[in-house]
């Protein structure tokens, strides 16, 4: 007996699908209504679009010989002769794109009764006319020659910036009105635009960045209108979700919406009428008319923006999904509104009994499902729009932390690959997980149906009584039973835990898990797991059942994970109530093998110190290449006596020693006077971005705190310490103002000296019998009293320790007058001891007032007209300021970045 070609079909397993298996149903479909989304895709796209724009212009000022070079080298390489030859082509085609394009792109959108998108489109291409209008004016009128220059053109000889309003109005329509990916007219558009644009560079009426900037100015525009109008979005609705339902095995007859929807978004009930195929099928199909949809009906569809036409040949998976819909479309698949449903009524009955429950809010939108024969299946629809903000957010896990994030899913298919290989996986080596029993895709989402669980609920809903032991012992037992075979869960919370009315534990949710797993991905499971058991039922159970299940070792190795950054967000948000839950855990764990390695690992790759640190890096060295000019510091340094400057730089180190006196002085705990020497050597560094003095007492701030003491405390020992350099400064002032030639004598001040101190004083005076600025200057000043007096009592009960912060503090102050005599001895010059001190204490401190970065600029310029009034030359003056500040400020920089890294690794600040 012989076999006919195409008989084949004859012998078939039952369940596979059969031709005539398509019976017409009538659903009843249960969703929120078609809305307007904002895409995040959207919003990157434009945040790229205004970067790309950022970008081209930077290239424009300091790259402009290399965009200027490939322009020309675009237009050298086509010759005159050819130039004349295209003349006339080229015309025609810049005459079908201004003018043709436009209007085929807006009639288009009206012939779809797309009213909005039409009116949308021709707003966006007016704003991005008038941006480009508003950008050549910015341009003409406050742009540097160097950007200018980058953008500009000569034409009928005189100089123009070629930006073209038109181009970016037609770039904004283009945009507006939707991807070009979904539409072959849009993606002739936009080829078309490119190609007049890349002529118009070639025939020199256009620059490369400024043809660029132009179209990308549009861009944005037509994104912005996008994102704040929202688009119809492309998920599977309606008929195409019933459709894909269908497709995945179903034969629904009730569809119902589970996660929580949009505020101010109700569900509305629908009936789907369709006779669409159930399960996958194979056929050719053939070309064929586009079908009318049949009267009377509504068709609660998106608009298909340049979907696969009918009558072309699908080529790709998503052209046969689409030639299939069309299919149904041409069987009259139709939606109408179900007026006699209750869609509140039907949604509480489904909520009833639900292991997707409204309240989980996720990416992902949750269905609950009957079929013909009653039984109920759970459906997660993955969106491609929303798949973007889960691929985002893995690729940042993947950059920040170390051994926790995988390899993102770059495309909605592959994700939903993933998530079925995973859940056949655990099912097949023995975990309670839903059963997997459907997949398909339908227009830009995938359809994942699995088992339902009746009456399952999670295990955050159970009360702590309702946990017994058995409950405890059986959720480790199936994450023990997933480990042996090598599957790591990687986000396991009280939601992925669920517990079933006769008490069986089922483990959910293993889309970021792994199949080939490594040992610190099983171990943050079970840390995370740990965690999660503790806040449902106490430190004491969570820690007990763990001992049931787990060897010492393996519970000891839990210890070094149990960090805020390795659990998952639902576990950091129960555990924000219980206070110091995973430092107890650690503790606890610690105890169980105190000789094991438990320090906590480094997860982050990057901390927020680390940030920070690189930032006052990147800003020190920009700080540095753009106040110095280093031609002036070449000079002051090449003139210089090399023997003062080695002084002077000693001198300035020699103000570390000091400065750490004093803060050990007044700090109400023992420190050791190294590891505070290389504080005040950090601080160096981050003086650099602080105004002068904030930037070293926010260190020893931080620096106290790393030593346990409490941040009150902190803060006035802090605050005594520059409250006791200024006294310091101010008294040292007075008595060297006082101090003449004769070492040991003093004198009265001069008349003029004596007149304008106490006519100072009498200012201060009057000013303080003013009760608005009295009571301003109060207010100002108590609380830095309130908070040193106390530590001032206790400093003064202790001489020895108020004696060893003075001299700190005059150690500090005779370093850097040392420092500052021995700059000016290097180029021959020198002023008397009183002199030399009032000139730099006086000029040091008028220049810190201004709140510059390290006092950058102002100490400079109040050093040198410090020295000008004191009778050195000004030229030389300004070598001595400059000279001064690179030995005492810049030149100390390496040796504080090198301490401020020592100090990291070592955790003191």
């Amino acid at each position: 007996m012989t076999q006919q070609l195409g008989e084949g079909g004859a012998t078939r397993p039952a369940s596979a699908p059969r031709e005539e298996d398509s019976p017409r149903r009538l659903v009843l479909l249960v969703d929120a209504p078609q809305a307007r989304v904002r895409r995040p895709g959207d919003l990157l796209a434009l945040i790229a679009s205004a970067l790309g724009i950022v970008f081209v212009l930077v290239l424009a000022v300091y790259a402009n010989a290399t965009t200027a070079g490939v322009t020309e080298d675009v237009q050298s390489a086509v010759a005159d002769i050819l130039r004349q030859a295209l003349l006339l082509p080229v015309t025609v085609l810049e005459g079908i794109v201004t003018f043709f394009v436009p209007i085929v792109v807006l009639v288009d959108r009206l012939v779809r009764r797309s009213w909005r998108s039409a009116l949308e489109a021709a707003v966006t291409a007016a704003v991005a006319a008038l941006l480009v209008v508003l950008a050549l004016w910015l341009l003409d009128a406050f742009a540097p020659p160097s950007l200018a220059n980058g953008l500009s053109i000569t034409s009928e000889g005189r100089t123009v910036i070629a930006l073209n309003p038109y181009v970016a109005a037609l770039s904004g329509l283009l945009t507006a009105v939707g991807d070009r990916s979904h539409s072959r007219l849009l993606t002739w558009s936009w080829g078309l635009l490119w190609v007049v644009l890349g002529l118009a560079v070639v025939q020199g009426e256009q620059t490369l960045p400024g043809a660029v900037v132009t179209v990308l100015l549009g861009r944005t525009t037509g994104l912005g209108m996008r994102y704040a109008s929202g688009v119809l979005h492309e998920r599977a609705t309606g008929i195409s979700l019933v459709r894909g339902l269908r497709r995945a095995g179903l034969d629904p007859l009730h569809v119902v919406r589970m996660d929580p929807l949009v505020t101010g978004t109700h569900v509305q009930a629908w009936t789907v009428t369709t006779s669409s195929p159930i399960g996958y099928t194979e056929r050719l199909r053939e070309p064929h008319g586009e079908h009318a949809q049949p009267a009377g009906h509504e068709t609660w569809q998106p608009e298909r923006r340049g979907h696969q036409h009918a009558n072309d040949h699908p080529q790709t998976p998503a052209d046969l999904l689409a030639a299939v819909d069309e299919e149904g479309a041409a069987a009259g698949d139709t939606i109408v509104p179900d007026v006699l449903s209750d869609p509140d009524r039907v949604l509480a009955e489904a909520s009833s009994s639900a292991s997707l429950t409204r309240d989980l809010e996720g990416l992902h939108r949750l269905y609950a499902v009957w079929d013909v024969a009653g039984r109920r299946h759970d459906v997660i629809v993955l969106d491609g729009d929303r798949h973007v903000v889960g691929y985002l957010t893995s690729l940042w896990d993947s950059v920040r932390l170390r051994g926790l994030a995988r390899h993102p899913a770059r495309t909605l298919r592959e994700a939903a690959n993933r998530a079925a290989l995973m859940s056949l996986a655990t099912q097949a080596v023995g975990v309670r997980t839903r059963t997997l029993t459907g997949i398909t895709e339908s227009r830009d989402s995938v359809l994942i149906v699995t088992q339902h669980l009746a009456g399952a609920r999670r295990l955050d809903e159970l009360a702590p009584d309702q946990i017994d032991d058995r409950l405890l012992d059986e959720v480790w037992a199936q994450v023990r039973t997933a480990h042996a075979r090598g599957i790591a869960h990687r986000d396991l919370h009280a939601g992925s835990v669920l517990v079933d009315p006769s008490g069986d534990v089922w483990i959910v949710d293993w889309e970021g898990g792994e199949i080939i797993s490594s040992e610190l991905a099983r171990r943050i499971d079970l840390a995370q797991l740990l965690a999660m058991l503790a806040v449902l039922v106490g430190e004491e159970r969570a820690l007990a059942s763990a001992a049931r299940a787990l060897s010492r070792d393996q519970m000891a190795s839990m210890a070094p994970l149990l960090q805020t950054v390795a659990l998952p967000a639902r576990t950091r948000d129960a555990a924000k109530n219980h206070r110091d839950l995973l430092s107890t855990l650690r503790q606890r764990l610690i105890a169980l093998v105190p000789t094991a390695d438990v320090a906590p690992l480094q997860l982050n790759r990057f901390s927020p110190r680390a940030v920070i640190t690189a930032t006052v890096a990147v800003v020190a060295i920009w700080v540095l290449l753009s106040s110095l000019n280093f031609q002036e510091v070449a000079d002051a340094v090449t003139r210089a006596n090399p023997a003062f400057m080695v002084l002077a730089f000693v001198m300035g180190l020699l103000t570390f020693i000091g400065s750490a006196v004093s803060l050990a002085a007044f700090a109400p705990e023992r420190l050791g006077l190294w590891r505070t020497t290389l504080v005040q050597v950090a601080a160096s560094v981050v003086s650099l971005v602080a105004p002068a003095g904030i930037g070293p007492a926010a260190l020893n701030l931080r620096y106290l705190n790393k030593q346990r003491i409490t941040t009150p405390i902190a803060v006035a020992s802090v605050g005594l310490v520059q409250l006791s350099q200024f006294v310091t400064t101010v008294l040292l002032l007075v008595v060297v103002a006082l101090v003449t030639g004769s070492v040991g004598t003093l004198s009265a001040p001069s008349p003029s000296v004596l007149a304008a101190v106490l006519g100072g004083l009498a200012l201060v005076g009057v000013t303080l019998l003013v009760p608005g600025v009295r009571s301003w200057v109060w207010t100002k000043v108590q609380p830095t009293l309130q908070q040193v007096w106390p530590r001032l009592v206790q400093v003064a009960s202790n001489p020895r320790r108020l004696l060893a912060g003075i001299a700190g503090n005059l150690l500090v102050t005779v370093g850097y007058v040392t420092a500052f005599g021995a700059s000016l001895a290097a180029f021959g010059h020198a002023l008397p001891l009183t002199n030399l001190a009032i000139t730099y204490l006086a000029s040091n401190s008028i220049g810190s007032v201004v709140p510059s970065p390290g006092g950058i600029g102002p100490v400079e310029v109040a050093l040198t007209g410090g020295l000008t009034v004191a009778g050195i030359p000004y030229a030389t003056a300004l070598s001595v300021a400059i000279l001064f500040r690179v030995l005492t400020f810049w030149g100390r920089v390496p040796l504080g970045w090198a301490a401020l890294r020592h100090l990291q690794r070592r955790d003191v600040i």
